[in-house]
């Protein structure tokens, strides 16, 4: 009677060696899927912030930091802009006029601050 499936072909058996570096590749494949194709970032909370201002720090002082803060800024942007021309200077020297408006409502406020 003739076979309507062929018989598999002889095929030498593997020695150790081969099947430990096809487990191996085989290994080294699903590292790659898997840095490449799922996202390894930690998951980032919403109540976790980058800086954590202490409690102690009282009004006048936290108004005076903000004030450096936007100072630092308003020049960072001024120095970033100077080097730029087109579209892209406006855009820097537009966000350096928003930071001097925003360190000119904190100074206010800071001046309206009583010391004790």
């Amino acid at each position: 009677m003739k076979k309507i499936v062929p018989d598999p072909p002889v095929s030498p058996p593997q020695d150790a060696a081969q099947c430990e570096a096809l487990s191996l590749d085989r290994a080294a494949t699903e590292r790659a899927l898997d840095y490449y194709l799922h996202d390894h970032k930690p998951p980032r909370h919403v109540d976790q912030a980058t800086y954590a201002i202490p409690d102690s720090v009282n009004l006048e002082a936290a108004l005076a930091q903000a004030s450096d803060l936007l100072r630092c800024a308003g020049a960072s942007a001024s120095e970033a802009g100077n080097g730029l021309s087109g579209h892209s200077r406006s855009l820097v020297l537009s966000c350096m006029h928003l930071v001097e408006l925003a360190k000119a409502y904190v100074d206010k406020s800071l001046d309206g601050v009583t010391t004790h």
